[in-house]
């Protein structure tokens, strides 16, 4: 039979338990229609449903129960599938982050040697550097030196005046 809605004035229609069947939680028809209930309930109530609900009232609980079977099957199928591929995602994003981690220990790794490296060429471009420092002071100093002892020599024997040249020939 029917009964009006507090919330919208729609028909609801309820099924009630065939008489003989006497424990409730054995009859299938019974506890998926209680799952159905609510559904139709809303989809009344949104009038999703004909607005004339002698249609509700002429459909078979059976076919509905078969209908609503197929769909609890198909969505159990579709979660099972939707789980695999979850599991098979997240062992592709393990191994993904695993192959990560490797590459960034290598590239750890290497960083390490090339910094050991390059700070062994910087400190031994400053030596160098340095020691062209002390060969330029040192020139710088002898120049001077040379110059007097060509002086010093008969005028004969002297050489041309050594200057110190930034380009060597």
């Amino acid at each position: 039979g029917g009964r009006q809605s507090k919330n919208g004035g729609s028909d609801i229609v309820v099924v009630n338990q065939d008489p003989s069947c006497n424990d409730k939680s054995k009859d299938p028809t019974k506890k998926s229609f209680t799952k159905l209930q609510p559904l139709l309930q809303h989809s009344a109530s949104f009038g999703i449903l004909a607005s004339d609900h002698a249609a509700l009232r002429q459909l078979n609980p059976r076919h509905i129960i078969e209908l609503f079977t197929v769909y609890e099957e198909h969505l159990r199928q579709s979660s099972v599938v939707v789980a695999e591929e979850q599991t098979q995602l997240s062992r592709s994003i393990k191994h993904a982050d695993q192959s990560v981690a490797q590459i960034l220990a290598v590239t750890e790794k290497k960083h390490n040697v090339y910094s050991v490296w390059s700070n062994n060429i910087q400190s031994s471009v400053r030596e160098i550097n340095q020691q062209l420092a002390d060969i330029s002071t040192v020139v710088e100093g002898l120049v001077p030196l040379v110059n007097e002892l060509n002086q010093s020599l008969a005028v004969d024997e002297r050489m041309p005046p050594f200057t110190q040249s930034e380009d060597p020939q």
